[in-house]
């Protein structure tokens, strides 16, 4: 299964869970979103859910280092239940040096 397909799978659940201002805010300083995004997405604050979706909707749109630092970003932000059932979908994605260092794109 893909990133994508993963994050398909699991839309309305995350968008009704994740956090994306924070996450976001993360992400843009490790420079796996432009400033635009992160504009775009932090001027959603009165709009949770549409926010999750337009990030979820940005990362889908992105090789597999962009995702392996959201990933990464939900472990550090509290997110960890976002995490494990986005890895209990059985993504299997490339093994990028990005995984544990900064994130771009």
């Amino acid at each position: 299964m893909t990133y994508a397909e993963t994050l398909r799978a699991l839309y309305s659940e995350l968008a009704r869970t994740l956090d994306a201002r924070v996450v976001t805010a993360k992400m843009y300083q490790r420079n796996a979103l432009t400033l635009k995004e992160l504009e775009r997405i932090q001027s959603l604050r009165d709009r949770p859910v549409k926010a999750a979706e337009t990030l979820l909707n940005i990362i889908m749109k992105q090789p597999d280092a962009v995702f392996l630092c959201f990933l990464d970003v939900l472990k550090q932000t509290e997110q960890q239940h976002i995490y494990q059932r986005l890895v209990e979908r059985g993504y299997r994605g490339e093994k990028h040096i990005f995984a544990t260092m900064s994130c771009y794109k």
